[in-house]
């Protein structure tokens, strides 16, 4: 089992309402400032369905919260949301956006926006 941190999010609206957001993909690494590699939803998915752990880390608090997954009803489809807690700075909503595209993608993503079709331990991001 591995242990990632999100330290930033790519959200697409979900067309159901103006309001109604869904993370497409994340951004993993040490550093909340730079992601070190960028995953496709359906790879934290899969991820998560083979035992991987991911989880936030509040900038100010500290606290943790970890990742879980959940079937958005209107949507028909399974999404990423942060644990319910009190604090906000953990929130997987409200942690800063990746940079560049929030399209999804078919693997990890380099900064040049190319995909790699292997899986290397980590792909730098901007």
């Amino acid at each position: 089992m591995a242990t990632y941190r999100i330290v930033c999010t790519d959200q697409e609206p979900s067309g159901h309402s103006k309001q109604h957001a869904h993370i497409v993909a994340v951004g993993i690494g040490d550093d909340p400032n730079k992601a070190q590699r960028k995953w496709a939803l359906d790879e934290v998915l899969g991820a998560i369905d083979r035992g991987d752990l991911f989880y936030t880390k509040g900038m100010n608090t500290g606290k943790v919260a970890i990742v879980e997954k959940y079937t958005c009803a209107p949507c028909r489809r399974v999404h990423v949301r942060s644990a319910a807690d009190k604090v906000t700075d953990n929130d997987l909503d409200r942690i800063r956006r990746c940079s560049g595209s929030s399209q999804p993608t078919q693997g990890p993503v380099a900064h040049d926006g190319s995909i790699s079709t292997e899986r290397p331990a980590f792909v730098r991001m901007g």
